[in-house]
């Protein structure tokens, strides 16, 4: 069987493919075909494909073990040890020791060296640790956001449809009725001068009371802090009558008090500007193959993480999404979530890879590309499937360790046995005084 560990460039059933003429879309195309090529035995002709696949797309790391698999096949094994050597680059974990396309290496010191290397990037890294963890919990936590005014964290609850909140003594309080007024809530986002919390809200199996007529239903949610009461919901509209499916994933506030979501299910972006009776359709964008976390700058850009482009720059005034090209070997495919630092970089959760991974993002001025991207943790047991992220108390990062959503496989919305929730937290640098 082929080496097939970290499925960054597979574009999974669900998830759509929008532009014929994306150098993503170019790179998966040609990947495919070095897949059809390899398993006929034609290692010369499927080395070739994944070559001008990696000119397109040089920071898919996957493309670098399919080159050394073909290359392998082909006999050429300096190519493929060169191959493997820029996969290890990029601080990823695959075990090429065991993949039977790579026995032929096996005697080479170079191969050996690079077993250790790649094994090494999946150690731990990062002087994070668990900050607290939630106890009783039967739902699926994936929203999390912090009240410096009550110094409370709140936590979104896809299964329970539910925003919670841990009070000082650790215990959780439901804050929104215990009802089925709400879609699954995924990310949160508070306006404290308003009184009040944003849900990003979307009716998936996982949740409870599931019906299959609310397949692709999603809303934003405005949550009064003080009653847990709904002020106001925003369901996202489907054009003209359309079956399409929606997927509210994550949520962030602009200086001017608009409201940005992100939708996980089409190639689109929306935004309650202040005062609107209704979502607009920001921008949709060939950009956007699978939208997950949302986070806006100081100057209004809106930055996106998308599960293949990686990090997405959006100009609001001008309906305008540009993928931010990443540093050499350097990948943000498979970003989660996406947090603004105090100090004006991005953090991001990175968890479709091996190891995940918690990556700081600096910036150029206004967003306008990526200085450098440093791995501040990753590989901790109790960041094994992190979800989104927040700032909190003294200005670090935490987020949700392990999410849950393999507990609810079956679909069927059923809560789970109570269980503890990691809390990861990540100490970020102080700013000097």
């Amino acid at each position: 069987m082929r080496l097939r560990l970290i499925p960054l460039l597979v574009v999974i059933a669900g998830v759509p493919i929008w532009a014929d003429g994306a150098a993503a879309l170019q790179a998966l195309k040609l990947q495919r075909e070095a897949t059809a090529l390899h398993e006929a035995r034609e290692f010369p002709a499927a080395a070739e494909k994944l070559q001008a696949a990696i000119g397109l797309r040089p920071d898919f790391p996957t493309l670098q073990l399919e080159l050394a698999s073909a290359q392998a096949g082909a006999g050429q094994t300096a190519e493929a040890i060169a191959a493997l050597t820029r996969f290890a680059a990029f601080g990823l974990q695959a075990s090429i020791e065991r993949a039977p396309e790579f026995v032929p290496l096996r005697p080479r010191r170079e191969f050996q060296d690079l077993v250790k290397r790649v094994a090494a990037n999946g150690h731990p890294k990062g002087t994070g640790e668990v900050a607290f963890s939630l106890r009783e919990v039967t739902g699926l936590m994936e929203g999390i956001a912090w009240r410096e005014k009550t110094g409370e964290f709140l936590f979104g609850d896809v299964n329970g449809r539910a925003v919670w909140i841990r009070g000082k003594d650790g215990g959780l309080r439901r804050l929104t009725a215990d009802d089925d007024s709400l879609f699954g809530v995924f990310g949160l986002a508070l306006d404290e001068s308003a009184g009040v919390v944003w849900a990003a809200t979307s009716a998936v199996p996982a949740m409870r009371g599931y019906a299959a007529e609310q397949a692709g239903q999603a809303a934003l949610v405005e949550i009064d802090l003080a009653s847990g009461a709904v002020r106001r919901s925003f369901l996202v509209p489907r054009a003209g009558g359309s079956e399409a499916v929606h997927r509210l994933t994550d949520v962030a506030l602009g200086p001017d008090g608009s409201v940005w979501t992100a939708d996980g299910g089409q190639p689109l972006l929306w935004r309650l500007p202040p005062g609107a009776p209704a979502l607009d359709r920001a921008i949709e964008s060939a950009e956007f193959f699978a939208l997950q976390g949302v986070t806006v700058l100081a100057s209004g850009v809106v930055l996106v993480a998308d599960q293949v482009n990686g990090l997405v720059r959006v100009d609001p005034d001008r309906r305008q999404a540009r993928a931010l090209q990443p540093p050499e070997n350097v990948t943000l495919g498979d970003l989660n979530a996406l947090t603004l630092a105090p100090d004006g970089s991005v953090l991001a959760l990175q968890t479709g890879t091996r190891p995940n991974r918690v990556l700081r993002v600096s910036l150029e001025p206004d967003g306008d590309g990526i200085a450098r991207v440093s791995v501040l943790e990753s590989g901790h047991v109790a960041m094994g499937a992190p979800s989104l992220g927040c700032i909190g108390p003294e200005g670090d990062f935490y987020f949700v360790g392990h999410a849950g959503w393999s507990r609810f496989a079956a679909g069927d919305g059923a809560p789970t046995a109570p269980r503890q929730v990691p809390i990861f937290r990540t100490k970020l640098p102080k700013p000097r005084r």
